[in-house]
């Protein structure tokens, strides 16, 4: 990957790691690694609300002109289950655009320019009329010139993200408000302190919501994320025979160093655990605060 000393900046500053860029010692490959893993934790702790497969059927495309970007944007969808199409540079875009009803295109308004940018939110919004899609239109861009930012809005962009810090936060939002409905929710999933992965669970009825519980939490643990904490406040009914659940998520904790907590388990709940034994080896918490306090003072006695 050929990165600029411009790019290289850029990637110091979302890795906050502000001591490379003034730094007079060469940047190394072992830099930029340890730059794009810093970038990847910072990505993958914010997650939408997601229920089993509503994503997998979504078509992305991502017009960019940037291997840098391209990268981040990559990489940020994939967390969420998507696989994105990429278009680097606008006559690409173009030919996809025409090819394929998108779901969303997300547009570097400097392709290499804004004119390019331009352009191409023109023809793309000229296809959804066309073709009578309800592809979203996202704009990325680092400017916060307003004109150009209006612009964007008369010319029916959906939604225009300006590249700080918190793109990605801004970014996964927007698509999991636009993809999914509420009431299809399986759970929500966020990251605390860096050392808790936790989940709100709506629905837990479903062979697939648990095979992408057990997909995210061996992802978390890759991440050195090692305690799990389920709210269980909305769950009131529950079959005794999906107790397995429970044992697969606490043995991956314990194999990791970590704990796995309830909070708020109905009666169903406990009595699926006590038929699986599970009832003294896993924590139970009448609030998520209570379950973050018992963690953080489980993380400092080890």
């Amino acid at each position: 990957m050929n990165i600029t000393d411009e790019q290289l900046g850029k990637l110091f500053e979302l890795a906050s790691m502000d001591n490379k860029i003034n730094s007079e010692k060469e940047i190394t490959s072992d830099d930029i690694s340890e730059a794009l893993i810093s970038i990847e934790r910072k990505i993958y702790s914010f997650s939408p609300e997601i229920r089993g497969g509503f994503l997998e059927n979504k078509k992305i495309l991502i017009a960019d002109d940037l291997e840098l970007s391209i990268y981040q944007l990559s990489t940020v969808l994939k967390k969420i289950g998507l696989t994105p199409r990429v278009a680097r540079n606008k006559e690409e875009a173009i030919s996809e655009i025409q090819k394929v009803q998108f779901d969303c295109v997300i547009i570097d308004l400097f392709i290499p320019d804004s004119s390019d940018g331009i352009d191409l939110i023109n023809i793309t919004t000229k296809r959804r009329s066309e073709a009578g899609i309800n592809t979203k239109i996202v704009v990325i861009s680092g400017t916060d010139d307003e004109s150009l930012i209006n612009k964007c809005y008369e010319l029916g962009v959906d939604f225009y993200i300006q590249k700080d810090k918190n793109w990605h936060s801004k970014l996964l939002k927007f698509l999991s408000t636009s993809f999914q409905s509420d009431s299809n929710v399986a759970y929500t999933k966020y990251i605390i302190d860096n050392n808790i992965v936790s989940y709100m669970l709506k629905q837990f009825n479903e062979t697939k919501i648990f095979d992408s519980l057990l997909k995210s939490i061996n992802s978390s643990m890759f991440m050195g994320i090692k305690n799990v904490l389920f709210d269980l406040r909305e769950i009131s009914n529950f079959d005794c025979d999906n107790a397995y659940i429970f044992a697969e998520i606490y043995k991956l904790c314990a194999e990791n160093g970590g704990k796995f907590v309830l909070v708020n388990p109905s009666m169903q709940v406990k009595e699926a655990l006590a038929f699986a034994y599970l009832e003294d080896v896993i924590i139970y918490a009448k609030s998520v605060e209570e379950a973050i306090s018992i963690l953080n003072k489980e993380s400092k006695s080890q």
